[in-house]
């Protein structure tokens, strides 16, 4: 954080105690913002072994020292706490302007402690904080809730609201942090948030945000807003939906439970030009975050047929991808309508795709019968009871809806019978929309991520299928890859800004010079790399605390003995264990994966050697 500014609301339901504190220096300096301050504070902070769900547990809102300022897509911020899902770390990044509003009220993030007697909200304007019943919020979706506190609160500027929904109120373990209908959607955030009883966080500002060398600041910013607008005209256009048949077309994109990797006829009715000349006005519908220049984010316009009328922020790659092909849905119309509701739920759409695709297959192998779960014939292709899904988890109701809303490792669980070979989720969090058997580093990248089944950490797809950089069939140069990669992603995902913003070749150029300029830190480029490395080290840290070891850096059965059925690499299965070995090396932790007390003092992480050993 710049030395200017650093300060940390820290709120106790249990005893309704509201402080301030600053944010050390020293602190600040070794761990960016974002992600990797909210890991320095729940590592030091929460006891190993503690309840995701019991008061006990904290739920850190954390912006980075690019938040709210003049660079471009400086919208970020995460919610971070130990996951209910996985019971691992977990780091959920959101946009909009929620975070850039924090900032402009006085705070770089917040802390919440403890659990309320009653629903509450935390309202925040200027400085000041208070806590405020929410008997009356619990209930609503967050559309309602978002309108309804922006009325309450209303003055010269919009409130930016962060809530729960009734997934949240009801703790599913894929509960969603809703901010002006932008998610923190991984991890089951938003369970956490409702065993608190938190309904949402209002707040509004009208300061700035410090800078420390503002002339300075000013130009990089501006020349970085120039060479992101040259780059983004495909992505204001279609958004991540440009790549639906580029994924498609590399034999990656999961059908019918990740089981197959291309679906051509899908792929041309979902794709990002479909949507943009049916439902995104030609492209003209934007709903861009705070300051950006790539305007990634559409507004879908349902006008005919029987879903008239419905309007959707989205969806995303992500979402079209899970509810679509992977439930044998190819209706633009229905993918929509779910991401809307999951939007009002509060659910995550990558979860509840993956989960429900999984159901799906279930049904189809005679695993589970109707009566099992409420007489909907939940299979692939069915939209009229795949939209029955989506509503009953996001409502988490009946035997259906809570085998769902709580994720695919516990529905095999559940199920049994065989099922687990083909649930696809990573220590609990569920694979994003990139099938693993398409590529080894992007694979890799799974297997290690340290929430579990993340395509972020790092995006290895687009090395391996688009850019040429990496041989997807190949496994000798994955680990360096995956490890210089998950570096880089935490120093993008603790700036603030949008990861759609910094490319690998800006990264230690224009962002580490913007970072300079904000904060006054001065790193050279081997320190700034340094950080990464440490916020990396810091979660795996945390989850080995936790008891994870190099048992659970594994992937499903089906990504490692299935032999991929279509696409370019068509037989292809992940040889995992070719690689584990030799990215545990590289990164310097054990053969075990974990951190060594040579590579912690290192890092200068002699706070984790103490609790870690």
């Amino acid at each position: 954080m710049s030395m200017k500014n650093g300060k940390i609301l820290r709120v106790n339901l249990t005893t309704k105690d509201i402080t301030t504190e600053n944010i050390d220096s020293g602190a600040a300096r070794s761990f960016l913002g974002s992600k990797g301050l909210a890991a320095y504070y729940l590592f030091k902070e929460l006891r190993r072994g503690v309840d995701p769900l019991s008061p006990e547990n904290k739920l850190v809102f954390m912006t980075g020292p690019l938040t709210g300022t003049k660079a471009p897509s400086s919208c970020r911020f995460v919610v971070c706490t130990k996951s209910p899902l996985t019971g691992a770390w977990v780091d959920s990044s959101c946009g909009g302007f929620w975070g850039p509003e924090l900032r402009f009220a006085g705070f770089d993030g917040i802390i919440v402690e403890g659990r309320a007697e009653s629903p509450v909200y935390i309202h925040i304007s200027d400085g000041e904080a208070s806590i405020r019943d929410a008997g009356f919020l619990w209930g609503m979706g967050t559309i309602d809730t978002i309108s309804y506190l922006r009325e309450r609160h209303k003055s010269d500027r919009t409130v930016r609201v962060a809530t729960i929904g009734p997934a949240g109120e009801k703790q599913a373990r894929l509960a969603a942090v809703i901010a002006d209908m932008r998610a923190a959607g991984r991890g089951g955030t938003g369970a956490v948030m409702g065993s608190k009883k938190l309904k949402a966080i209002s707040v509004v500002g009208h300061g700035k945000v410090p800078i420390a060398d503002p002339q300075k600041f000013n130009s990089l910013a501006k020349e970085a807003h120039k060479e992101n607008k040259e780059d983004s005209a495909r992505m204001a256009a279609m958004g991540t939906a440009s790549i639906v048949k580029l994924v498609n077309s590399t034999g990656g994109w999961p059908t019918r439970n990740f089981s197959e990797s291309q679906w051509d006829e899908a792929a041309e009715e979902l794709a990002g030009e479909t949507f943009q000349k049916t439902l995104w006005g030609g492209g003209k519908y934007v709903k861009p975050c705070y300051n950006c220049p790539i305007r990634c984010a559409h507004l879908a316009v349902i006008r005919e047929g029987k879903y008239a009328g419905i309007s959707d922020e989205g969806p995303e790659y992500e979402t079209i991808s899970l509810f679509g092909p992977n439930c044998g849905i190819k209706s633009r119309e229905v993918i929509t309508v779910a991401d809307r509701m999951c939007d009002n739920y509060g659910i995550d759409t990558i979860s509840l795709g993956n989960t429900i695709g999984f159901v799906m297959e279930c049904v189809e192998r005679g695993l589970v019968s109707l009566e099992e779960i409420d007489g909907v014939d939940l299979r692939f292709g069915n939209e009229e009871a795949f939209l029955k899904a989506v509503n009953m988890a996001g409502n988490v109701y009946g035997n259906l809806g809570r085998l769902l809303a709580n994720g695919v490792k516990r529905a095999a669980e559940k199920i049994g019978k065989g099922s687990e070979k083909f649930a696809m989720h990573v220590k609990g969090l569920e694979i994003p929309a990139y099938v693993p058997r398409a590529g080894h580093g992007h694979a890799l990248a799974y297997a290690v991520a340290d929430r579990g089944a993340c395509h972020l950490r790092p995006w290895l797809y687009g090395a391996e299928h688009f850019f040429g950089k990496l041989n997807p069939s190949t496994t000798e140069d994955k680990p360096e890859a995956v490890k210089l990669g998950q570096q880089n992603r935490a120093l993008i995902h603790s700036s603030g800004l949008c990861q759609f913003a910094v490319s690998e070749d800006m990264l230690y150029e224009s962002l580490l010079q913007m970072i300079n300029a904000a904060t006054g830190f001065n790193y050279t480029v081997d320190e700034f790399r340094l950080v990464g490395e440490r916020i990396n080290n810091l979660t795996r840290s945390f989850n080995c605390r936790e008891g994870f070891t190099s048992k659970d850096d594994t992937l499903p059965y089906r990504s490692t003995n299935e032999p991929l059925p279509t696409g370019p690499q068509k037989g292809q299965v992940i040889r995992l264990s070719e690689m584990l070995p030799e990215y545990y090396r590289v990164c310097g932790w054990s053969e075990d994966g974990v951190p060594t007390k040579e590579k912690l003092e290192e890092l200068r992480l002699d706070f984790v050697i103490e609790d870690l050993y």
